[in-house]
């Protein structure tokens, strides 16, 4: 019989463990040496993606259990706009594992770390906008399978965006609920 575990988006490596029955000093090497799938939090604490945890208990052969089960994807969304960055989070973060970003450097930081299934990018921004982002994710072979949906509030032909690397593209001033629905249709609904 498999511990019970809370729903959460990241678990320590003591959870990890405690699933996988073994020490949680195991899985911390395993961190190590990149084959299991983390990330640092600010004080140097290990996180496991819960994506990453169902895959270490399926490839044992071991029930994944009831709490793990349901869509996983993990999100960024990066625009300079707050208000945009909290409705988009609202929407989402009770359903899928996301992040958020003021600007196209700190995410692409990020990607290095930990590689998202969806990144929602506005196309003007200060410093890194996201036609520069794009064109660095699609250069990166570690980065080019990202489905990318642009967005704007400024006039921008979708044509251009399209072929410029983005999969799809959004007026933001349609409102959010297109991309959220995309964002439901491409990771997954829950049940």
């Amino acid at each position: 019989m498999q511990p019970k575990i809370k729903t959460k988006q990241n678990y320590t490596p003591n959870d990890v463990g405690m699933l996988l029955g073994v020490h949680h000093n195991t899985i911390k090497n395993w961190i190590k040496s990149n084959q299991v799938l983390a990330f640092q939090t600010v004080g140097g604490h290990y996180r496991v993606p819960r994506r990453e945890v169902v895959r270490l208990i399926k490839d044992r052969g071991l029930p994944v259990p009831e709490e793990l089960q349901g869509p996983m994807g993990l999100l960024y969304v990066v625009d300079d706009d707050e208000l945009i960055r909290r409705a988009m989070e609202d929407a989402l973060d009770d359903t899928y594992e996301i992040y958020t970003f003021s600007n196209g450097f700190d995410a692409l930081m990020q990607m290095g770390r930990l590689k998202p299934d969806l990144l929602v990018l506005d196309i003007y921004m200060p410093g890194i906008d996201g036609l520069a982002l794009v064109k660095k994710i699609r250069q990166d072979e570690k980065l080019t399978s990202i489905h990318v949906i642009g967005m704007s509030g400024k006039s921008v032909d979708a044509a251009h965006a399209i072929a410029s690397g983005f999969n799809e593209f959004f007026d933001k001033n349609d409102g959010l609920l297109p991309i959220v629905s995309k964002v439901r249709e491409f990771l997954g609904t829950p049940v």
